[in-house]
């Protein structure tokens, strides 16, 4: 039975419907007011049997932060897979989001330990690695590096990943992936979905920098792939950069326009005119009680030009990445689906 954090996000509700489709018995860490809502609908855009599907998931309330929760929802695993993290770019969620990602980290480790649970994989990410200054991609073996400019989230995700080690220190079997950005459809309000309700409003704005992409399919693929290898003892205690191209961040909101027959955003944002733009977004929060749709640290790696190197994982299992073109495709039609601008019953893989 394979335990799972974060069942109710992007990527959990597309690991659940992975594992369930594969008949692997699976138990879903959520909260009390956890709204799975979003991981029906996922299920939906992919299988006919989706309510089927839905059913066989043994969800559990806990928390990360209560062990003693995690050790009764724990109980009769033989994997931990962790998708759980607090995401955000606000400097007032930084403590928080430390405490939450690092604490709730370590206490999966301790759990999984003392009930002797032979494999964990940890989903981390790109932002918990080094960067290179001159155009070479990042890859498993650059080391993090703090410094002013890292975010709050890079930081959470770098301690994160030291918990994880230090478990492979005391016994633990493990495998950590680094996902670059990961596009797939789910809340349209929240995440990289966001960026294809964005575009549909229209966007006016590009930035010159760029990043690594991955579909969120293949992030699942490769995680349920790793954890249920039959070559387990050659891959533990390593990790795996997941990222399938290189885009500007100006290619991948001209893809999505087209997509969605919307015009392309046609004026470079500029490095001052990101400064005023993260300044009086947050200024506009004061007044509006919402979040700010910038802030300085996105604003900041918007304009970074950033390079990943994702091909190591298919050494060690039978994967092919999918084309981020024909990944956004598919997302853009169930965007519009979800607009009722287009039919679709399912969508395969």
């Amino acid at each position: 039975m394979i335990f799972l954090t974060g069942g109710s996000g992007m990527v959990g509700a597309h690991l659940l419907l992975d594992l369930t489709r594969s008949g692997v018995k699976v138990r879903a860490l959520k909260r009390k007011n956890s709204d799975l809502a979003t991981v029906d609908r996922i299920f939906s855009w992919y299988t006919k049997n989706s309510n089927e599907l839905f059913q066989e998931i043994e969800w559990i309330e806990g928390d990360l932060l209560d062990p003693l929760s995690l050790k009764n929802a724990m109980e009769g695993a033989n994997c931990v897979i962790h998708a759980a993290a607090k995401v955000s770019f606000l400097p007032s969620d930084r403590m928080a989001m430390l405490h939450e990602n690092v604490e709730g980290t370590a206490n999966l480790i301790d759990v999984a330990i003392e009930l002797k649970i032979k494999r964990f994989c940890h989903v981390s990410s790109i932002a918990a690695l080094g960067d290179h200054d001159s155009g070479v991609p990042v890859n498993e073996a650059f080391s993090w590096k703090n410094d002013r400019q890292r975010s709050a989230y890079s930081e959470s995700k770098f301690q994160s990943e030291m918990e994880v080690w230090r478990g492979v220190e005391e016994g633990l079997e493990c495998v950590i992936v680094n996902p670059s950005v990961i596009l797939g459809p789910g809340n349209w309000s929240s995440g990289s979905p966001r960026l294809f309700q964005t575009v549909a409003k229209g966007m006016k704005f590009y930035t010159s920098g760029s990043t690594g992409f991955v579909e969120v399919r293949d992030v699942s693929h490769a995680i349920v792939a790793l954890v249920q290898s039959k070559e387990w003892d050659k891959i533990k205690n390593q990790r795996f950069v997941l990222s399938a191209e290189n885009l500007t961040y100006r290619e991948l909101f001209d893809r999505i326009a087209i997509v969605l027959n919307k015009p392309k955003p046609a004026i470079r944002a500029n490095r001052m005119l990101l400064q005023l733009g993260w300044r009086a977004s947050k200024l506009a929060s004061i007044f509006t009680g919402k979040e700010p749709a910038l802030s300085r640290d996105t604003a900041r790696s918007a304009g970074k030009v950033s390079l990943y190197d994702g091909s190591k994982i298919a050494s060690v299992i039978d994967f092919e990445y999918t084309p981020i073109e024909a990944t956004i495709r598919d997302i853009g039609k169930i965007f519009l689906s979800e607009q009722g601008e287009l039919d679709i019953t399912l969508v395969s893989k």
